[in-house]
C-alpha cells in the first residue's frame, strides 16, 4: 500500500505533470517545424517522452539510492519552494531553457545563507528567506552532484539524430542551420523531511526517529533539463566538449558535498568556484564558436545533408549532418531535384561521393528501397 501511494505522489506531482505536458508540446512543435522547413518530419517517433520516462525510472533509482545512502535531509518548505521554481522553469522551457540557471541560483542562495550564518552568528535572515535556513551545504551540493552525474550519463547516450535542425536566414540570402539538443526528465529523489508531514495525512506512512527527532520520507522531484546548441562544430566534438565540462563541474560538486558535510563553512567558497567555472566555460565556448569559420550552410557546390532519418538507407551509409553530396550514382548534383533524378538512375542501389564538414572526400553506398528513391532518408535544403 505504501508503494502505491508513493507512486501516486510521484505521478500527481506538479513538476512531473507539467514536465510531461511541456515535452509533449515540444514534440508537436518539433514535428510542425520540421514539416514546415523540410516538408517531412525527420523523426515521427515521440522519443522525447520515451526517454523522459526511461531516464526518470532508471536514473531516478540510481539517484534515490544515493540520497538514501547519504540520508539527505530537507525541509518541506525548501522542497515546496523548489517545486514552484521548477514549474516556472518548465513552463519557460517552451521558449528558453533556464533550468540550470534557476537551479544554481536556488541552491546557491541556500548554500550562501547557510555558510554566512556559520561565519557570523549575528547574521539575521529576512523572514522571506527563512525557508533557506537550516539546510546543510553538503545536502545541496549532493543534489547538484546528482544533477551533473545525471547529465553526464545522459550525454553518453546521444547521437547525431538527437540534434534538431532549425533554419535561419544568413547573409546574401544564404540559409543556415543551427542544431540544438534538448533533453529533459525528472528524478524522484527520496529524502528525509523533519516531522510527520505525510504520516499526519496517511496514517500508515512510515516515520523514523533519529536522535529523538522524527523524520518521514518524501519525494523531491529534481527537474533535469539543459540545451546544447551547435552551429560551427561537429556533433562528436560538441558532445565530447560537453562531457568534459560536465565531468569537471561534477568533480567540483562532489568536492563541495564532502566539504559541505565535514567543513560546512567552506560551502560558499566552493560554490563560487563552481559558478565561475560554469560561467567561464559558457563564455569560452561561445567565443570559440564565433571564431570558427564554418557554418552548416546552404551550398551551391553540391547539396548539404541537413539530417538523416532513422532506420532508412541513409542511416546505413555513414552520412553525417553537414556532409555535402557531390555526386550521386556518378552524376554531379547541386539541387534537390537533381539528386532525386540521379537516384532514379538505379532504383535499387545508391552510390554517393561526399565531402565531409572538414573538407575530406569519402565514398559511400547502400541498397535503397526498390522504386522508392525519395525514401532514402536524407533531409536536404529545399
Amino acid at each position: 500500500m505504501e508503494l502505491i501511494f508513493f507512486w501516486m505522489l510521484l505521478i500527481l506531482n506538479p513538476v512531473v505533470l507539467f514536465g510531461l505536458m511541456v515535452i509533449f508540446f515540444g514534440y508537436l512543435r518539433r514535428i510542425k517545424n520540421e514539416r514546415k522547413y523540410f516538408r517531412t518530419a525527420i523523426n515521427n517517433d515521440f522519443f522525447e517522452g520515451r526517454y523522459y520516462i526511461k531516464n526518470a525510472f532508471k536514473l531516478g533509482l540510481l539517484s534515490s539510492s544515493i540520497t538514501i545512502l547519504l540520508g539527505l535531509e530537507l525541509t518541506k518548505q525548501w522542497i515546496f519552494i523548489y517545486m514552484g521554481v521548477a514549474v516556472i522553469g518548465i513552463v519557460l522551457s517552451l521558449y528558453i531553457d533556464l533550468n540550470t540557471v534557476l537551479l544554481l541560483l536556488f541552491t546557491g542562495s541556500t548554500i550562501g545563507i547557510s555558510s554566512l550564518q556559520l561565519l557570523s552568528d549575528k547574521l539575521t535572515i529576512p523572514a522571506s528567506l527563512k525557508f533557506l535556513d537550516g539546510i546543510k551545504p553538503g545536502v545541496v551540493f549532493a543534489i547538484l552532484s546528482i544533477f551533473y552525474l545525471t547529465k553526464l550519463i545522459m550525454l553518453r547516450s546521444y547521437k547525431q539524430g538527437f540534434f534538431q535542425p532549425k533554419v535561419y536566414n544568413g547573409k546574401r540570402g544564404r540559409r543556415l542551420i543551427r542544431y540544438s539538443l534538448k533533453d529533459q526528465t525528472v528524478l524522484p529523489l527520496i529524502v528525509l523531511v523533519p516531522g510527520d508531514l505525510i504520516h499526519s495525512v496517511i496514517s500508515f506512512w512510515p516515520v523514523f526517529n533519529v536522535g529523538g527527532q522524527s523524520f518521514t520520507l518524501f519525494v523531491l522531484p529534481l527537474w533535469i533539463s539543459w540545451t546544447l546548441r551547435l552551429w560551427r562544430n561537429k556533433v562528436e566534438s560538441e558532445l565530447q566538449g560537453a562531457k568534459v565540462n560536465t565531468r569537471e563541474e561534477l568533480v567540483i560538486a562532489v568536492v563541495g558535498t564532502v566539504l559541505g558535510f565535514l567543513v560546512p563553512v567552506t560551502g560558499i567558497f566552493v560554490f563560487v568556484i563552481l559558478l565561475l567555472v560554469v560561467t567561464l566555460r559558457f563564455a569560452q565556448r561561445y567565443a570559440r564558436m564565433k571564431r570558427r569559420g564554418k557554418w552548416y550552410a546552404e551550398t551551391h557546390d553540391g547539396i548539404r545533408v541537413v539530417a538523416i532519418q532513422p532506420e532508412t538507407p541513409a542511416a546505413k551509409m555513414n552520412l553525417e549532418i553537414g556532409d555535402v553530396i557531390i555526386t550521386c550514382n556518378g552524376i554531379s548534383v547541386t539541387t534537390e531535384s537533381e539528386f532525386y533524378e540521379a537516384l532514379q538512375k538505379n532504383s535499387a542501389y545508391c552510390k554517393l561521393k561526399v565531402r565531409t564538414y572538414e573538407g575530406q572526400l569519402k565514398l559511400t553506398e547502400s541498397a535503397i528501397f526498390a522504386n522508392s528513391p525519395h525514401e532514402i532518408g536524407v533531409i536536404l535544403f529545399h
